[in-house]
């Protein structure tokens, strides 16, 4: 009997040491600072420079001759449009009357297209590194949740080779059979149970993003309060799709459900997602904090990709008519 109260007060101790190191892996909460990526002021944006809703009223041949639709529009995102045709008709007035009074109206013309171009790069650039901040926040979390689980692994390990290793010479040392029973089959099954927390390891952790930048890309809300005017128009524009027939900001949403990122969105875990990505945050576990990080990385990427657009229109602007 009292080889069996040894062998038990082995057991269970060997139980309490592994519970002690789990829950040691798991009472501490890391505090996560939310916010530090939003811009340090609310921007107000001129309601002069805002996208026009049509073009074509203010189209005439002379503009269209010298640039694009494509220049246009973008033109039209910078709210730079109307003073882009004034420029067209000082252009051609300077070239039938090249006085010095005309050519100074051109540059000066040219000078205020420019600065108001500068201010759509500045908002690109701005809403590009917000996404590339988050995403990064994102991703630095996931890392931490990695390393947490990787040490807890190893620990796990390393207690599962002590209960064997303790099962092994306690079948041996003993010669009666029911404390090397107690052993034996004590030690398996706290082996095996250990090797199953090692499986089943899934920690999560408290996650806040109250502005959240994925929201209105998946809404697909036709004004957004989040992204500048200029951006969130070439986002919603059809025109500025590779083919045309979607906007940048559809073809980003569809991508998240085709590419597995997304469950199904009618589902209970589709519309558990849809909450935790696009609401204020929520508890992520490590694979859904890259999930997120990766949808920022991508929207970011379909941010900074207007800036080929913005590059054209410079091209076209600068070259001598």
């Amino acid at each position: 009997m009292k080889l069996l109260r040894v062998s038990a007060s082995w057991l269970i101790g060997l139980g309490l040491l592994s519970s002690c190191a789990l829950r040691s892996q798991s009472d501490g909460k890391l505090q996560l600072e939310a916010g530090y990526c939003d811009p340090p002021q609310l921007y107000s944006y001129d309601s002069a420079l805002a996208p026009l809703p049509a073009i074509q009223p203010l189209l005439d041949s002379a503009i269209t001759a010298r640039y694009s639709r494509r220049n246009l529009l973008i033109a039209n995102a910078a709210g730079v449009l109307p003073t882009l045709k004034v420029l067209v008709q000082l252009e051609r007035a300077a070239r039938q009357q090249p006085t010095e009074a005309n050519k100074l109206a051109t540059a000066a013309q040219r000078q205020k297209v420019l600065a108001h171009l500068q201010l759509m790069t500045a908002a690109i650039a701005s809403t590009a590194a917000e996404l590339d901040c988050e995403g990064e926040r994102a991703d630095q979390v996931a890392g931490y949740l990695a390393e947490q689980e990787s040490q807890r692994a190893q620990r796990l390990t390393v207690l599962s080779i002590g209960v064997g290793a303790a099962a092994g010479v306690g079948t041996t040392v003993f010669e009666r059979k029911a404390p090397q029973y107690a052993f034996g089959i004590g030690g398996g099954l706290l082996t095996a149970g250990l090797g199953l927390l090692t499986l089943t390891s899934h920690r999560k952790i408290a996650f806040a993003h109250p502005r959240n930048l994925l929201t209105d890309v998946w809404t697909e809300k036709h004004t957004s309060a989040l992204y500048p005017p200029s951006v969130w128009y070439c986002l919603q524009q059809k025109a500025f799709s590779n083919r045309g027939e979607t906007s940048v900001a559809h073809n980003t949403r569809q991508r998240w459900q085709h590419y597995g990122q997304l469950a199904q969105p009618d589902s209970p875990e589709g519309r558990r997602q849809q909450a935790l990505f696009f609401g204020e945050g929520g508890t992520y576990s490590m694979e859904e904090l890259r999930i997120r990080a990766n949808m920022l990385n991508e929207l970011q990427a379909a941010v900074r990709l207007i800036n080929q657009d913005l590059q054209a229109l410079l091209l076209m602007l600068t070259r001598t008519s």
